[in-house]
């Protein structure tokens, strides 16, 4: 592991262009910001890792202070980005990163070839986030190394600024969760970046290797009525429809639906919705006192028993924990 690191130092949380001029270094080239006026356009916690093999680890937790516009030409790699939380509009060669509407969700984007980035903000919004960049090189061993040729061939030559949705599991994000939070500094600091880029990776490649990349995206216009469908799945709770209405209103058949959602979203229409009624139920339960009993009734469950155990699965701790602990951070 190396024990190089370019966190911003924990003394001053204000991080200036220059700071992020010197980050972008590990990351890419011809960095380039935007910003309204002088003063430091972030702050919060941001850094860069540069871990054994050449991973690379980027990780923020950091408030927006102005309007910006940051541009950097990234260096190629398979990029795993998770957003915990938070407003990120950024762009690889022109594609923007879509992002669920609540909740943490996660990508793989591949990247063969230098690539143009772009990352826009609005003044007091805020992002938590992590980029893992794995060049090919190291994938290439590890893959060799536990008999993975055949799928990691496939993955390895998707082509380039192809993105792969997945679904990051409960104790990953508690993982990144706890580095945001930490105010460990020096070797367990950088012990804790590996610990989590490898973590990454892990959730990340068996999704990865088993999840078809010869898919083509939708077309516009099933984009279009996709984005209808979204809108659609993030009514309040009480208002989702079956999967069936969903495609009516969509303009889709339940087939389509199902294909092109998985295709965009990693998972299927009835996981999703399973999702978003637990996050309903959790932000109920954190920030209402909600009982358990009508947190169950909000994730559409009928037993509060098996509400419980479904809870516990994805957040890692029971309900009525949730509810006694008040406003503790969302996995």
């Amino acid at each position: 592991m190396s024990l190089h690191s370019t966190a911003a130092p924990d003394s001053a949380r204000f991080i200036d262009t220059a700071h992020l001029e010197r980050l972008s270094a590990h990351l890419g080239s011809n960095y380039e910001t935007r910003v309204t006026d002088a003063s430091p356009p972030l702050d919060g916690r941001f850094g860069v890792e540069t871990l054994t093999g050449g991973l690379v680890l980027r990780h923020a937790s950091v408030r927006n202070r102005q309007d910006m516009c940051a541009r950097a030409q990234l260096r190629p790699g398979l990029k795993l980005i998770i957003v915990l939380d938070g407003e990120v509009d950024v762009r690889f060669g022109g594609r923007a990163l879509p992002l669920a509407a609540d909740g943490p969700c996660a990508y793989a984007l591949h990247l063969h070839e230098t690539t143009a980035f772009e990352r826009r903000a609005r003044a007091n919004t805020h992002e938590q986030s992590l980029t893992l960049t794995v060049p090919y090189a190291w994938l290439r061993a590890r893959l060799a190394d536990h008999d993975a040729s055949r799928s990691g061939a496939r993955l390895i030559e998707t082509p380039h600024l192809t993105l792969q949705p997945w679904q990051p599991g409960a104790a990953l994000i508690a993982s990144a969760q706890s580095l945001m939070a930490s105010e460990s500094v020096g070797l367990a600091h950088r012990l804790h970046c590996e610990s989590l880029a490898l973590t990454l990776v892990a959730d990340a490649l068996p999704v990865l290797l088993d999840s078809p990349t010869t898919d083509a995206p939708p077309k516009p216009i099933d984009t279009r009525r996709l984005r209808r469908m979204r809108e659609l799945v993030d009514r309040p709770p009480s208002a989702l429809l079956s999967v069936d209405a969903l495609a009516r209103e969509a303009g889709m058949s339940r087939s389509s639906l199902q294909r092109h959602f998985r295709i965009c979203y990693g998972m299927s229409v009835q996981k999703f919705m399973r999702a978003r009624r637990l996050q309903a139920a959790d932000r109920a339960l954190r920030e209402e006192g909600a009982s358990v009993a009508h947190a169950a009734e909000l994730a559409g469950y009928s037993s509060a028993a098996n509400f419980a155990t479904a809870y516990r699965r994805v957040y890692g701790i029971a309900p009525s924990e949730r509810s006694r602990r008040g406003a503790a951070p969302t996995p």
